[in-house]
């Protein structure tokens, strides 16, 4: 696999799982980032309010060098720490996941609710469409409309490149490996101006 691209998801996945008396809700997202995560969780929170534990875990970055997980009160790594195993076993990164239990009245012990956790995180992922996506950027340009024949000319002979274009500015978007080749050949375009820098 390229460096900029990774194995994720475009949407939310649900699961159940029961386990004992208790059920957990299963919820796997894709992130941009820990902020993201973070914000995710805490409406996962608003939302099931009346939950015993909104336990969770992520994996960010395309290394996968960020990782996250918490027990949110259950006792120290049977919860967070399984949920965050499951996403590592199946090589995903940029994604977070949530689970929400509803405490029946019957304990489980450590090793259910490691099951349970990972489990319902599991069965969330089996649901999953896994798909290779790629890290880019975008660089933003302005260029004379008198001289813009030049920027579509080249566009048009690097196809790997998309863009919009409105007046005589552009976004184009890349792969992020590219992004330092794209500004190189943008600044030998007479006229064009590069308006976001790195």
């Amino acid at each position: 696999m390229e460096t900029d691209q990774f194995l994720g998801i475009n949407c939310i996945y649900t699961s159940e799982y029961k386990a004992g008396s208790s059920k957990f809700y299963g919820f796997l997202f894709p992130v941009k980032n820990s902020n993201d995560f973070e914000l995710k969780i805490k409406e996962y929170k608003e939302e099931f309010a009346d939950a015993t534990h909104v336990c969770s875990a992520c994996v960010i970055g395309l290394q996968r060098d960020y990782k996250k997980f918490s027990d949110d009160g259950e006792p120290s790594n049977s919860s967070g720490r399984p949920i965050l195993n499951a996403l590592l076993s199946n090589n995903l990164t940029f994604i977070g996941c949530a689970v929400v239990r509803y405490y029946g009245g019957k304990k489980l012990g450590i090793p259910g609710l490691i099951d349970a956790y990972g489990g319902a995180a599991m069965e969330c992922i089996d649901k999953a469409e896994i798909v290779t996506k790629i890290v880019s950027s975008t660089v933003e340009c302005q260029i004379p409309l008198a001289t813009s024949y030049l920027l579509y000319n080249y566009l048009a002979r690097n196809k790997h490149y998309t863009y919009n274009s409105a007046g005589n500015k552009f976004e184009i978007e890349c792969s992020q490996s590219m992004t330092a080749s794209l500004r190189t050949d943008l600044n030998k375009i007479d006229n064009l101006v590069i308006l976001n820098e790195d």
